[in-house]
């Protein structure tokens, strides 16, 4: 089984910024072409721990990151399960 959150934004400027911020915060990410599934906007994805995501969250609530959208990407046997967190 592998888990990941997937962060998507609105360009890749705002996505490398925070790809930047969250390694400044000692969160291990990375980028990852944005799974089609999720959405058709900036092509840039970036992809962090399970583990982190209430840190990743707190971040955003706090305005240090700013994100589009955060996914929980659960993959078992092949199959994969999307769920939209924020």
């Amino acid at each position: 089984m592998n888990e990941f959150g997937i962060l998507t934004f609105q360009s890749t400027h705002h996505a490398m910024r925070a790809e930047r911020i969250l390694t400044e915060e000692g969160i291990k990410t990375k980028t990852i072409p944005t799974p089609r599934d999720i959405t058709l906007s900036c092509g840039l994805a970036i992809r962090v721990a399970v583990v982190d995501l209430e840190k990743v969250i707190e971040m955003k609530k706090s305005g240090e990151l700013d994100y589009k959208e955060l996914h929980h990407l659960q993959t078992v046997d092949g199959q994969r399960a999307l769920k939209k967190l924020d």
